[in-house]
């Protein structure tokens, strides 16, 4: 098994949805299966609510504040902190007056 070194310096981030949410992402691996990402919050950032038919995700707060909210239920995250999105969950994210770092990995249900 092949094992990726990725140091900081060598990170690209690129802004989603073209920077108007104040979030920026990195993609550090994909495949048919599903990815895994990092996702960098500007200080009150958010992700509206949405949901994955096709896929379930697990996040971790890697440094920050994380609100999320999953099917209604709101839970505050912080570094360390871990939730698990199932498909057709509907779930938004938040961050905290610091902003936040974490990790999401997605994997596609087979069909």
């Amino acid at each position: 098994m092949a094992t990726d070194n990725i140091l900081e310096e060598d990170v690209n981030w690129e802004p989603v949805s073209d920077g108007k949410l104040g979030i920026e992402q990195f993609l550090a691996r994909t495949s048919k299966s599903g990815t895994v990402k990092f996702l960098k919050f500007d200080p009150g950032a958010k992700y509206p609510l949405h949901f994955h038919p096709d896929r379930s995700e697990w996040l971790f707060v890697i440094s920050g504040d994380m609100t999320v909210e999953i099917d209604g239920r709101k839970l505050s995250l912080h570094g360390g902190g871990f939730a698990s999105f199932p498909v057709n969950s509907k779930h938004s994210l938040a961050a905290g007056e610091s902003g936040a770092l974490i990790t999401v990995s997605a994997f596609f249900e087979s069909a």
